[in-house]
């Protein structure tokens, strides 16, 4: 540029339109004011403002956070008024202010552009800086065009646009910017769905890489302040260093991916995540608005260069290894090192020909897309085919391996049948053998003929969980010296069900019997501290090394025939009876007979009942009310069955054990009986 003292441009505006529709910036000059912010009037009030002529149809001022000037007066010397569109500075220039100058400077008219404004401010609302001219006929008028970036790049394109030539260039501009963008749309929409496919990173990677690359693309292009971030200002100007530096993160990081580095080449893969991470920490501080800012524009323009050079050379190694790579994949990236080469160099400023290098990355960078793509298909087909190729594979280890199988199961299954056989004997042995020992504990359990006898309105519900029980009842009739007869009985639960507490209630039975002949019973209470003693010493002698920690839970009756008196003595379990609608409860003593833990055994208590004419006396074990089952499967509990006792009593006593055997089979449901159950009950006559 050649300096001179003063300019004011003049463009005449005729019939002939030699000035219109193309860039004429080497009609003009241009004054730096530096970066101290001047307004009009300073500007107006000036004087001795050098200019520099522009040589170029389009000015270049490379990476710049100077005040640009220029001065220019329009004659339209046509018969014909004229509407004219100026379009100047890139999209994402920050200020691209008009200021027309009339009456000899007092009066300024200023329109707004650039992206450090709402985009509403906007005179024309594209994404281009553009003013309207209106030139009436023979009509000169006076402009000044005022330009300022925060460190990025001014170009200076001087269009006057016919408006039917604009609109006619602006459709034209606006299908091919569908197409642009609706090729990355495109990609992104098809990998990401290979990508969700088959769970291959590197589509994931090429994906991230097309939305940036895309995005920044539509930041340059001014469609970011126009349609994303519309009010200008900040993320308006710093979307296109931020989208840059993450285009090159993950270009770099994808090439990676692709060429597999990690595995052939260490590294050439740690360069990789290292420059991965240099650009990523330029790029936040490129966040930072100052200086920070202004570097960060040639820093990521110089790092993306050196990464897409360093992706190129990561290939021929990889070639050269005899990795496979596509060589479209080489095509695409060289290719997208000359856009980037002719675009960087234009930004700074050593190509000058602005109309060539903003245009030169986006071809390359389509042109790359396009090969990148073509690539990744064939990765999907290539993916395709070793995921084939790996089921073959494993269908046919598959069949050999389904063939060893098939004979160690058919020798595994003559094992089974053999155990199996050989279980089923054991079982019905072991059944046949505990069918037995029912039988046996059936034959020591008093028949009903004889519980009727001695007891005569009374029942018996019994319902072992197992084929044995650890539940028994008893009952015997005694002759007092006084020759008053006596009918004993008792209600029992010894510890464990099945056949452990069969064996239990055996030889609780025995006891019993045999404490009717011992001199020291006389009463219930006598009787619980006789079995107490004799099932210690029984199951605790001196043979056995382990202390047995077996016992029951007993009630144990005496009624004296003709009187209506009974004692009664209880190991933990209480004695019900129904007396006039009211339940009365008689507690036993809250020690079981037999092995106490580390306890003294404390002799049992003895209680005489006066009892009256059609009392109900029901004795029991907790397997009743400890049954799970109902709407909740919760247990049945003690107040629900006094509840379900004292609702019976007036029944007759074989209906009272049906009513009792259908409520508990009900309250069970489906669930499975916890317990041996035993319920005795006895209407006093």
């Amino acid at each position: 540029m050649a300096s001179v003292l003063w300019s004011q441009d003049t463009i005449t505006i005729n019939g002939k339109g030699e000035f219109l529709n193309k860039s004429i910036a080497n009609q003009f000059s241009v004054y730096d004011s530096g970066e101290e912010l001047v307004d009009i009037e300073d500007i107006l009030n000036a004087k001795d403002l050098t200019f520099l002529k522009i040589k170029g149809s389009l000015a270049n001022f490379d990476f710049t956070t100077s005040n640009y000037w220029i001065h220019f007066v329009l004659v339209n010397d046509d018969v014909k008024s004229r509407e004219l569109i100026l379009e100047t500075a890139r999209p994402i220039t920050n200020v691209v202010n008009l200021y027309e100058i009339a009456n000899k400077g007092n009066e300024i008219v200023i329109n707004k552009s650039g992206d450090g404004i709402d985009f509403s401010e906007k005179q024309i609302k594209k994404n281009k800086s553009l003013f309207k001219v209106y030139l009436a006929s023979n009509q000169t008028k006076e402009f000044w065009l005022h330009l300022s970036s925060d460190g990025e790049v001014i170009t200076l394109p001087m269009v006057f646009w016919d408006k039917d030539a604009f609109e006619s260039i602006s459709q034209q501009n606006q299908f091919f910017s569908g197409i642009f963008y609706g090729v990355f749309i495109f990609v992104i929409i098809i990998y990401l769905t290979f990508f969700l496919l088959l769970k291959e990173m590197s589509f994931l990677l090429y994906v991230i890489y097309v939305f940036f690359s895309g995005f920044m693309n539509f930041c340059l292009d001014g469609y970011g302040h126009q349609y994303v971030f519309t009010g200008g200002g900040y993320w308006t100007q710093h979307s296109v260093l931020l989208m840059a530096g993450l285009t090159v993160v993950f270009v770099v990081q994808y090439a990676a991916t692709y060429l597999r580095l990690k595995s052939f080449s260490k590294k050439l893969y740690l360069v990789a995540q290292s420059l991965s991470v240099i650009v990523l920490l330029a790029t936040i501080l490129s966040l930072i608005p100052g200086k920070l800012y202004e570097i960060g524009y040639p820093l990521i323009n110089g790092f993306s260069l050196i990464a897409t050079i360093f992706i190129v050379y990561a290939a021929v190694i990889a070639r050269i290894r005899k990795q496979y790579v596509n060589l479209l994949f080489l095509v695409g990236m060289i290719i997208l090192i000359a856009g980037a080469v002719v675009f960087i160099l234009g930004n700074f400023g050593v190509i000058n020909a602005p109309n060539i290098t903003q245009v030169a990355l986006k071809v390359a960078t389509m042109i790359e897309i396009i090969c990148l793509s073509i690539v990744m298909a064939g990765r999907y087909k290539l993916l395709q085919i070793e995921k084939e190729e790996a089921q073959a594979q494993l269908l046919t280890e598959l069949e050999g391996i389904n063939e060893k199988l098939e004979i160690q199961v058919k020798e595994r299954t003559k094992e089974i049948e053999l155990k199996n056989t050989e279980l089923e004997h054991k079982n019905n042995d072991i059944l046949g053998r505990i069918k037995y020992a029912e039988r046996i504990q059936r034959a020591l359990l008093p028949s009903d003929e004889n519980f009727n006898k001695l007891l005569p309105d009374s029942f018996i519900l019994f319902k072992p969980r197992d084929i044995v029980s650890g539940d028994f009842y008893w009952i015997e009739s005694i002759h007092t010296n006084d020759g008053d007869q006596v009918v004993v009985y008792a209600t029992a639960d010894c510890t464990g069900h099945g056949v452990p507490g069969a064996f239990v209630s055996i030889v609780s039975s025995n006891l019993l019997n045999t404490s009717r002949t011992s001199r020291e019973v006389n009463t219930p209470s006598e009787a619980l501290d006789f079995l107490n003693k004799e099932i210690n010493q029984t199951f605790n002698s001196q043979f056995n090394k382990e202390k047995i920690r077996d016992g029951m839970d007993v009630v144990l009756c005496s009624l004296k025939v003709g009187t209506r008196e009974m004692n009664f003595a209880g190991a933990k379990n209480p004695l019900y009876i129904v007396r006039n609608n009211e339940l009365i409860e008689v507690k036993g003593d809250k020690q079981p007979v037999g092995f106490i833990d580390n306890k003294e055994h404390v002799p049992f208590t003895n209680h005489r009942i006066e009892l009256e004419k059609n009392d109900v006396i029901y004795t029991f074990t907790d397997g009743f009310p400890d049954q799970f089952g109902g709407p909740k499967g919760k247990k049945f509990m003690y107040k629900q069955f006094k509840e379900l006792l004292m609702t019976i009593a007036s029944l007759p006593m074989e209906e009272q054990k049906v009513v009792l055997d259908n409520k508990f089979l009900e309250w069970q449901g489906g669930l499975e009986q916890v317990d041996d159950v035993l319920v005795i009950g006895v209407r006093i006559n």
